[in-house]
């Protein structure tokens, strides 16, 4: 067995920044690494297993609605002889340790909650053959009952983490910029109901939330701009604007920096924040130094449900920043439940108006989404409370109070799945050619009918958003009315709907395919 050597097993359709931390210390230790994609069939995985011959094999379970599909890949490899340490950490088994290593026993120890350092001193006690089970932040089976060690405090000082490390695993470009993934921070200060993220960074001693200082973060960007050609960077920071006097500061420096770096002019970067840290004044000097693209995680425009899920937030604060953002010329993006435990179709109906006003102002496309019970979150602990938490452990749900809505729901859903809810889909497509202006109004400025492509590819999306609106209130005025909802019925909307979606799509086609012979791109 290598004894030098550590094995991932990770979800990698896009840049796995958690695996590539950890990865970046074990390296740091003098450790070699193979990340193998969890997607993979488990044949292929096992072969890749064997070759490596990893002292640890370490698996990256972020969502818990992937626990079987780790249990029967775990089950297959044992079954094959590997004997490897195989270790697991993410969100899902770092809230519940307990439910995973009884779901499978095959797995020897936990890492929890943040895990360079906990990952490190696993591996070198193994290589040293020394035991491992009182190592700070571990948890495994003890006794036949699964056990947790006392939790190692969260990092504070993030500057002294090794940049993650980054295989040539995918390339990921636009309009031949490539792109990648950072992290500015850790940990969020809200404790939005749906959401786990407080949970899990709250549980472990140490400051909740914690920042990068503004240099180390540039001299990562810099890094991958001279020695990876990157120039266009994702922050996954799940809340990047950080409000008070100490996130001014930080942001203010951040702008500063980059400006001085001068090397601005030459990158695009995209943010997640909240509606009530938009600000005309800050988000126009961001942009001056490579903003281009903001998520915010709108959710509802129902007072009355923000205050459910915990936002803080009001319909008027989000439909601000929606103005702010699109005056000045930043591309939107945002979350939005339509649906949740407590919905009604009158509160639909009123999201949906909210959803039209949103789309009057900006041409950003429509998506939308039923809120999850994720596992530690406030709503599963409420839905538990009732007695309407349903389903198993990888697939949370509940039913609506109205049981027609519950139909309703369903109908939508296989109406439009795979329009939002694909790789493949219109939104996914939508969004990637909405970088795609972006990307040109920086970098192709001179682009022949620049003007012209980008009122084609606003009208294309306002189509698309007409299209979503007539269907879904057609389908919901029907179900509204006592007569049930015949399949054939549905079928027939369905049918409508792809005609439409494959009329506008082939217009779209043509005007991109015009627009790039026309440049040469």
């Amino acid at each position: 067995m290598n004894e030098n050597k550590v094995t991932f097993v990770a979800h990698i359709n896009q840049e796995n920044l958690g695996i590539g931390y950890l990865s970046s210390m074990l390296i740091s230790q003098g450790y070699d690494i193979l990340i193998i994609d969890f997607g993979l069939e488990d044949s292929i995985i096992l072969e890749q297993i064997k070759e490596a011959d990893s002292m640890i094999v370490g698996f990256s379970l972020i969502f818990q609605y992937n626990l079987f599909r780790l249990k029967e890949l775990v089950e297959f490899l044992r079954n094959n002889g590997i004997s490897s340490h195989f270790t697991v950490g993410g969100h899902y088994p770092s809230l519940r340790y307990d439910d995973l290593l009884e779901h499978i026993p095959e797995i020897d120890s936990v890492v929890r909650f943040e895990g360079e350092h906990t990952i490190c001193e696993l591996a070198n006690r193994i290589k040293i053959r020394e035991d491992w089970r009182s190592i700070s932040g571990i948890a495994f089976i003890e006794d036949s009952t699964p056990h947790s060690n006392e939790l190692r405090p969260l990092i504070q000082d993030l500057d002294t983490l090794p940049f993650p490390y980054r295989p040539k695993l995918r390339t990921y470009e636009c309009m031949n910029k490539n792109i990648s993934f950072l992290l500015a921070s850790r940990g969020c200060i809200r404790n939005c109901s749906f959401c786990s993220v407080r949970k899990f960074y709250s549980t472990p001693p140490g400051k909740l939330r914690r920042f990068r200082s503004p240099n180390n973060v540039i001299l990562e960007m810099k890094d991958l701009y001279e020695k990876s050609d990157i120039s266009i960077f994702l922050f996954q920071d799940d809340d990047f604007v950080l409000p008070g006097k100490k996130g001014q500061e930080w942001i203010n420096n951040f702008i500063t920096l980059l400006k001085e770096q001068q090397f601005s002019n030459k990158i695009l970067w995209k943010i997640n924040c909240r509606s009530d840290e938009v600000s005309s004044d800050l988000f126009e000097s961001m942009k001056e130094v490579g903003l281009s693209t903001v998520y915010l995680g709108i959710e509802s425009g129902i007072d009355e449900e923000l205050e459910i899920f915990n936002k803080k937030l009001t319909a008027e604060d989000h439909i601000n920043a929606v103005k702010i953002l699109e005056d000045l010329d930043l591309t939107l993006e945002y979350g939005f439940m339509l649906f949740n435990p407590y919905s009604t179709f009158e509160k639909v109906n009123e999201n949906i108006s909210f959803l039209k006003k949103v789309s009057r102002i900006t041409d950003t496309p429509v998506v939308f989404c039923k809120m999850i019970p994720y596992a530690e979150t406030k709503i599963e602990n409420l839905l538990l409370a009732e007695n309407r938490l349903k389903s198993s452990v990888i697939n949370p749900d509940y039913d609506f109070l109205d049981p027609i809505l519950e139909e309703f729901h369903k109908s939508v859903y296989k109406i439009f799945r795979k329009w939002m809810h694909t790789n493949e889909g219109v939104l996914s497509r939508l969004r990637y050619h909405r970088l795609e202006i972006e990307v040109l109004k920086k970098f192709y400025p001179n682009a022949v009918g620049l003007q012209e492509y980008i009122a084609f590819q606003k009208k294309i999306t306002s189509d698309f958003n007409s299209l979503f609106f007539e269907t879904f209130e057609k389908t919901m005025s029907i179900f509204q009315k006592e007569d049930p909802v015949s399949i054939s019925f549905q079928n027939e909307i369905h049918y409508k709907l792809v005609l439409n979606i494959q009329r506008i799509t082939e217009k779209w086609h043509d005007g991109i395919d015009e627009f790039q012979n026309k440049n040469r791109i």
